[in-house]
């Protein structure tokens, strides 16, 4: 019993018995979902169905949205990077400087200032002796895309700025062969520089592309335009502005081997272009990848809490919420029982004369569904009643055909609003008057539904108390229920009761009298199964109270609070719902956008 119990609340068929686990799932149902695990495992598969292949962008423009508001972790450590690269870049300019110091050196200056502020900007919060405001700014920045953006632009124009710029101060007397003498006598400082090595102006932008390299989250397409751009401005260099300081360096050699070495430069500028943007469109879509399955991940854990809720409330539809919570709450052996005996139970049978009559003559007319429409309307409502904070102690226990059996007092505790309302007359017996209200209410219900339905029924009700046995009965459908005489006796007051009224054996007539309900004596009856030992029955009709003088009116209880069960249809309805989404993701390759806020 308690496996099939486990189950509602953990959705998991490894606890169910080999047998019943052999019936929910077949073999094609298995080889159903290990070839759709299989399918949505596939990386290839998840890039086509959700990504693009030129941009490397989502798909589904909310997907989008939610991975450029994700805030890049990496974005410091980022930057760290590209900063080393920086240093080691003005290391390489200061071994083969630019013909002209000054400039240099004031570049140097302004770049490391900058720089210097970046990372400030950008690393402030890991200092906690920081300003606040600083903080504060640190923490936007690293959550807003376009600000990360512009900063790591920042960053890598000032990479390729120093590797680039130096070449600049080659003035053109330097870069004529005839005066290249006389004008580096004049202004150059150091025997090797960028003007008599050109090339280290190549090698110089190739380590810049490693800043490209090192921002992980700086969209592919943007890295193109920036690498494009930097090899579009180093083969104008090459090509056209600086071409004489290649002439001058190949002047001893053939024009041909002038032309491979010049071409040669931007051949391998090209190239290391294509494996940065190789290696950024593999990391970006590694990333957009990784976002996915974290967020099915999360789509996943939020499902499973949804499949465990609708579990949780289908078994508090059909088991009482203590006896759901005793359940849900223990780990139980397979074989264990639950029973529980209770001493002050009051036990209510109420059926409705005439109705499988009623049913019989619909059903010769073809109208046997309209009957049944009805007998539901009309359960419907006496269960409505039951949200009543003011019947929170009675339990419905089950319905056979037309009749309805209830109970009180089966709550194991008062709740704290009964404690709180019921501590200064504590009464043992008050859930029994519960009952009494909650069949007098059940009659003007009914009589609100002949009203519209054009019908006259009337309810029987039969009430008994005393000491019942309550436990949970079935191994594929459990049912909880209840046994013992009271039970028994509560069932004869019913059958061998008059339509329109509450009758009551005279034990139950007294306790009722005591809490001011009128009583009406009928007689003694007979009652199969206990007039055989006892001899006949005393019973009574019991009617509404004689005044509220009662401790607790029942106005102060129906001030509109209800209990918000909620019902089997709405509950199949969600599974519904959530069967459906299910269905789409597998159309979908597995996958469906969990609305995160």
């Amino acid at each position: 019993m308690n496996c099939i119990l486990a189950t509602f609340s953990n959705g998991s068929l490894a606890q169910l018995p080999n047998q019943l686990a052999a019936q929910r799932t077949g073999t094609r149902e298995v080889n159903k979902r290990i070839r759709q695990a299989i399918e949505v495992r596939s990386s290839e598969r998840m890039r086509q169905e959700h990504i693009t292949t030129f941009t490397q962008e989502f798909k589904d423009t909310h997907i989008e949205g939610k991975f450029s508001q994700m805030r890049d972790e990496m974005f410091k450590s980022n930057l760290v990077c590209s900063f080393i690269i920086f240093l080691f870049l003005m290391a390489a300019q200061a071994l083969v400087p630019a013909a002209r110091l000054c400039p240099m050196l004031v570049q140097f200056g302004v770049c490391v200032c900058v720089y210097v502020l970046l990372l400030v900007v950008v690393l402030a919060e890991e200092f906690k002796q920081s300003p606040l405001v600083l903080q504060v700014l640190c923490c936007w920045v690293n959550e807003t895309k376009s600000v990360r953006t512009l900063l790591t632009l920042t960053a890598i124009i000032i990479n390729f700025g120093v590797a680039s710029s130096d070449i600049l101060w080659c003035v053109e007397s330097e870069m004529d062969p005839n005066n290249r003498s006389s004008s580096q006598q004049q202004t150059w400082s150091w025997p090797i520089n960028i003007c008599t090595h050109p090339e280290f102006l190549v090698f110089s932008g190739v380590v810049a592309m490693v800043s490209c390299a090192v921002f992980f989250r700086l969209h592919c397409l943007l890295k193109l335009a920036v690498l494009l751009l930097a090899i579009s401005v180093y083969t104008y260099l090459i090509e056209v502005s600086y071409h004489t300081l290649f002439i001058r360096q190949t002047s001893e050699n053939t024009r041909q081997q002038y032309l491979r070495r010049k071409d040669v430069c931007v051949l391998l500028m090209a190239m290391f272009v294509v494996a940065v943007l190789y290696n950024s469109r593999q990391l970006e879509a590694t990333a957009r990848l990784d976002f996915l399955w974290r967020l099915q991940a999360r789509q996943e854990v939020e499902d499973m809490k949804e499949l465990r809720e609708h579990n949780e409330c289908l078994l508090f539809n059909i088991l009482p919420s203590h006896v759901a919570q005793h359940f849900l709450e223990r780990d139980r052996h397979n074989e264990d029982l639950y029973s529980q005996s209770y001493e002050r139970v009051g036990v209510m049978f109420a059926s409705i004369p005439g109705f499988t009559d009623y049913y019989e003559q619909k059903e010769l007319i073809h109208q046997d569904v309209e009957c049944l429409r009805l007998l539901n309307e009309i359960i419907a409502d006496f269960d409505e009643l039951l949200d009543d904070t003011y019947f929170q102690d009675i339990e419905k226990i089950k319905t056979i055909g037309s009749c309805y059996m209830a109970a009180s007092g089966l709550s194991p505790h008062q709740t704290a609003l009964g404690f709180l309302l019921f501590k200064e007359c504590e009464d043992e017996w008050r859930h029994l008057s519960e009952l009494v209200l909650f069949a007098l209410e059940m009659q003007e219900t009914l009589k609100r539904i002949n009203t519209h339905s054009g019908n006259s029924f009337q309810l029987r009700v039969g009430i008994a108390h005393g000491p019942v046995v309550a436990g949970v009965i079935g191994a594929t459908k459990p049912q909880y229920d209840i046994w013992g005489m009271t039970v028994n006796l509560a069932s004869r007051m019913d059958s061998t009761g008059v339509s329109g009224r509450i009758q009551v054996p005279e034990s139950t007539s007294h306790v009722l009298a005591e809490r001011g309900f009128v009583r009406e004596l009928r007689g003694e009856i007979y009652v199969k199964g206990v007039s055989e030992r006892q001899g006949n029955v005393k019973t009574y009709f019991v009617r509404s109270r004689e005044s509220c003088s009662s401790c607790v009116e029942r106005s102060v209880n129906r001030g509109g609070l209800g209990l918000g069960r909620n019902t089997l249809s709405a509950l199949v309805f969600t599974l519904v719902q959530t069967r459906k989404r299910e269905t789409q993701r597998e159309a979908n390759g597995g996958f469906h956008l969990l609305e995160v806020s």
